[in-house]
Order: C-alpha cells, then structure tokens, then sequence
C-alpha cells in the first residue's frame, strides 16, 4: 500500500511538471493516433481530465466529428459496479468525485461500449495501471472483462513519463488492452477494433 502511495505521489508530481504547451501538444498527438486506433469504435467512454491528467477532450471531439457516440463517466452509488455511462452532452455538474459528469441523458451498459478510454497515474508495458486508488475502474470492468470476449476495450491515456517498469498490482486489478502515449502505443491484449 505504501509502495503504491509513493509512486503516485512521484508521477503524478512528474506529470505536473510538463508545462501547458507541452500537455497540449501531447494531447494532440495522442488525439490524432487514437482516432485511427478507434476508427470502428463507434461507442466510446472516456474521462473528463482532472488536475495535469493528459487531456483526452481533443481525441473525443475527433471521434464525435467522425460520428462516433462518446460516453462520460458518472459515479454510481450502487456496490460492486461504481461507474456507470452517460452520453457526453450537457449540461455537466460536478459528480461526488467534483469531476464534471453528464445530469441527463439514458445509461449506457457499459457491455454496449466497444472501447473505454481509462486515466492513470502509472502503467507498464504489459498493460498493468496504477489509479487514483479508488478502484472506480477496476471493479466497474472487473466482472466485465472476464465475461465479454475482450469488449470494451480499455485503453489507458497517459504520458510517456509515467510509464513503470512494472506496477504493483492486486488479484481485483483489471488489465488494459493498450495505453496510447503521446509517443507510442503500447498494446497489451489483443485489440479486437
């Protein structure tokens, strides 16, 4: 546990440091290969960015324009499956988290979505994530995954920056099948697009 608190506390200090026009530009590179890495994706969850989290708004405004249907994040109080999706149209409101979240719009099961676009603090080349902490994700797609042939696809958006040698993991972690940087991409699972 503590090994996993002194890791965050380093990349995300890491990511921090990266200045405004180099974010940016890292968000436009990673736009441009994830849109061709999604073209037959046509319904995608992604993520509002908080704090120096690298911006995944450019690619889901790319996608939106090739007419694919984005899905944001909205924390559920219902055990077992925390996150559930709603189309990404506002009006947005502060969630408990404060993360922006869509009010209104119809559930989306999250086995409907053929890809999902995942924040990390940390990851490594096999497709392994180190997260906020809260376990969101993992026990939202844990069940998910192991029954679904592979859909959604999670794909991990990160700088190159935060990439591990090797993250600690737990038996309830759940892997990615790739993580876009803004340098490459890294695939880990078989992506079935």
């Amino acid at each position: 546990m503590h090994e996993k608190h002194g890791l965050r506390r380093g990349l995300r200090a890491c990511r921090e440091a990266i200045d405004p026009l180099s974010r940016a530009a890292s968000a436009r590179s990673v736009a441009r290969h994830g849109a061709q890495l999604l073209r037959r994706a046509r319904h995608v969850g992604a993520y509002w960015p908080v704090g120096a989290e690298l911006d995944p708004r450019p690619l889901a405004r790319a996608l939106m324009r090739a007419r694919h249907t984005l899905y944001l994040p909205v924390v559920s109080r219902r055990p077992g499956r925390p996150l559930f999706f709603r189309p990404w149209r506002p009006p947005f409101a502060p969630g408990p988290l404060r993360i922006p979240e869509p009010r209104w719009g119809r559930r989306a099961c999250v086995r409907r979505l053929d890809a999902v676009l995942v924040p990390i603090v940390g990851f490594d080349a096999r497709g392994w994530r180190l997260g906020q902490g809260g376990g969101h994700y993992d026990r939202t797609f844990g069940c998910v995954s192991r029954k679904a042939r592979g859909r959604p696809l999670l794909i991990g958006i990160a700088y190159e920056c935060q990439r591990l040698v090797s993250t600690p993991r737990e038996g309830h972690d759940v892997r990615l099948h790739a993580v876009l940087t803004e340098r490459r991409l890294y695939r880990a699972r078989p992506l079935l697009t």
